[in-house]
């Protein structure tokens, strides 16, 4: 059963990552024993308290819609497609598309640009000596909003070899 457990832990993960995507902003998070718990808040200030419990495998949904006064409650089932579901919910984007959020696209415009600068100057001076903890950094703030699998895809191989070649030499 813990193979079971872990499967769903990812699945949820993934979810996470999915709905951040989407533009919906999660303001708070806690994990209890085999229950986690999540608030949102989406399109027009809804918010959605969501529990997910492993031990019996179901989501617990409450949405606050400002405009009305009613809380609407539901109980669904800990599966991938009511997840998706309830992801469409929260904030209704095409398969496959994101909502990116300014910053994130200006850090990506200050990634391009530093790339671009470090490339130059190593093609002028043939070595440089410019950090690149910001670039790593940046990268890491937007590898954020990938999951595990889509992060695997676009490891670049070269840059995985050449860190750990330099890994292994200076642990030698």
């Amino acid at each position: 059963m813990a193979g079971s457990s872990e499967t769903l832990q990812t699945m949820v993960g993934n979810w996470l990552t999915d709905v951040r995507r989407r533009g919906v902003e999660l303001y708070a998070s806690n994990r209890g024993d085999a229950v986690e718990y999540f608030s949102f808040e989406g399109e027009n200030h809804v918010r959605f308290s969501i529990e997910i419990d492993y031990a019996i495998q179901d989501i617990s949904v409450q949405i606050h819609d400002p405009k009305t006064t009613a809380v609407e409650r539901e109980e669904l089932a800990l599966t991938a497609e009511n997840l998706r579901s309830l992801a469409r919910r929260m904030c209704p984007v095409k398969e496959g598309e994101a909502v990116i959020p300014v910053y994130l696209l200006a850090q990506l415009a200050i990634l391009c640009h530093a790339y671009e600068r470090l490339i130059h100057d190593y093609d002028q001076e043939h070595g440089f000596h410019t950090s690149t903890e910001t670039i790593a950094e940046i990268e890491a703030k937007l590898r954020e909003f990938l999951t595990p699998e889509e992060r695997k895809r676009t490891d670049n191989p070269l840059l995985m070899s050449r860190k750990k070649s330099r890994e292994s030499s200076s642990g030698a």
